[in-house]
């Protein structure tokens, strides 16, 4: 049975993100970890809720996350939403981050252990925003063995 992440409102963080404006009037968000102003889609906008819980509340050093790389997934080219490593750069959560308005369905979790074949990260974490799922692939059981905390 999925079990959902309890203890984590990002939504009490959205006061810490630095919007701007483009010259069409159009919202960005300040990605501290690009370092640059990004488009403020309702899934960028989770993942720069996440960034700011994993700098700020959880004190991760900023080199050890990385988001949006591209990859290939049998043969074809994907992008992970984020990866978090240990200090000696192994990864340790693959994220998967979802708009607000999207329901978290069985896809999403699908979706990430499909990107979890070829990244063989431990933990994965599934959020919307509001609903967070993080959980590790046993491959024994061929199923999620689904975590109450984060692993840090």
């Amino acid at each position: 049975m999925m079990t959902p992440l309890s203890g984590i409102d990002l939504l009490s963080f959205q006061s810490a993100l630095k919007l701007s404006k483009d010259r069409r009037g159009l919202t960005l968000v300040f990605d501290p970890l690009r370092k640059k102003y990004i488009s403020t889609t309702p899934e960028e906008m989770v993942r720069q809720l996440w960034i700011i819980y994993f700098l700020e509340i959880l004190k991760l050093n900023s080199k050890l996350i990385t988001v949006e790389r591209a990859f290939k997934v049998q043969g074809m080219l994907r992008r992970f939403d984020l990866v978090i490593f240990d200090k000696s750069t192994h990864p340790v959560l693959l994220a998967e981050f979802k708009g607000p308005a999207i329901k978290i369905y069985q896809a999403a979790f699908d979706q990430i252990a499909r990107y979890n074949m070829q990244l063989n990260v431990p933990y994965s974490l599934v959020s919307n925003g509001t609903m967070h799922y993080c959980f590790q692939i046993d491959d024994e059981k061929k199923g999620f063995l689904w975590l109450e905390k984060l692993p840090f």
